[in-house]
């Protein structure tokens, strides 16, 4: 089954700047290594310079992840509850997108029978002792075939996508017909605490862009995907003090910005203690929210014209 659904050399060689590795760490017997793909991160310039700044911020965070990920498991569970359960669950094939350290690859071993992690980040797929397939991959060139998924499962991932209208084209053609996909996303409005902060300091952008709600789901429309629910959640973290709360997305690996308008260099103690001065507090506290989109997608089983 797994075997089945890794695309192979000769049909995805598209770009040899980068390399989509196979993590042979108690892998099954039936998935054959596909180290040497020549499958790229992106073939934009400046697009793969953002994943390569991601990649190392997030293996950097590997080993912390986990124990500051406190929106990211939230978004999960209340992702979860929208996998229906079904016995038939137990004949399928999973993908976790955007895995990381495969706490949710962990409870979807659960509910279906095989599942693959794939991540951009080697280090956060080899911090897990769990017993998976593991595939470290970017997103954006998925070395899967088509129609070779029964489900995926992405939380907190695909905002890192270089291009969101076209991953979601991507997700629904490896998906075979009448698959599901369960995805949260960041979007617009995300970590407006942070960016209040940084205006006392200048004029330039310190967080990502995210996509808008709209955005979203006019991009899983066009994609040919059936909505079976989208939810828009605001789920925040709340530190003792603004250095702890700037400090929290550095330690989940989400520092990586998406644009060019940002401030190059470190920040002087002074500049930094400025930015402190200006956060926004709430009963003494320093919040960081996250808006996010829970979606639950089908790919009809005949797609209509």
């Amino acid at each position: 089954m797994i075997a089945h659904a890794l695309s192979s050399t000769h049909k995805q060689a598209k770009c040899k700047t980068e390399v989509v590795e196979l993590v042979e760490h108690k892998v099954p017997q039936n998935i054959k290594p596909i180290a040497n793909t020549a499958i790229g991160i992106t073939k934009h310039p400046a697009n793969k310079s953002l994943k390569k700044a991601a990649q190392t911020k997030f293996s950097k965070a590997a080993e912390q992840y986990n124990s500051h990920a406190n929106v990211q498991k939230r978004a999960a569970n209340d992702l979860f509850k929208s996998i229906n359960a079904n016995p038939q669950n137990k004949n399928k094939l999973c993908v976790d997108l955007g895995a990381g350290p495969l706490v949710n690859t962990h409870t979807l071993q659960n509910e279906f029978g095989q599942v693959i992690a794939i991540d951009l980040s080697l280090n956060m797929l080899k911090s897990s002792a769990l017993s998976s397939p593991r595939i470290c991959a970017d997103m954006d060139n998925l070395p899967l075939q088509a129609n070779s998924v029964d489900a995926i499962f992405s939380n907190f991932a695909v905002q890192w996508s270089a291009n969101f209208e076209l991953l979601m084209q991507s997700l629904y053609r490896v998906l075979k017909p009448g698959g599901q996909a369960y995805i949260s996303t960041v979007v617009e409005g995300s970590l407006n605490e942070i960016k209040t902060a940084y205006t006392a300091l200048d004029n330039s952008s310190h967080i990502n862009s995210f996509n808008t709600h709209s955005y979203i789901n006019q991009s899983v429309q066009k994609a040919g995907f059936a909505i079976n629910s989208l939810q828009k959640k605001v789920y925040t973290d709340c530190y003792s003090t603004p250095l702890k709360a700037i400090k929290s997305i550095k330690a989940i690996g989400a520092t990586t910005q998406n644009h060019t308008n940002t401030r190059q260099g470190l920040l002087t103690k002074s500049a930094l203690q400025k930015v402190c001065n200006a956060y926004p507090l709430i009963n003494n506290q320093a919040c960081v929210s996250y808006h996010v989109v829970l979606l639950s997608l089908q790919k009809p089983i005949t797609k209509f014209k």
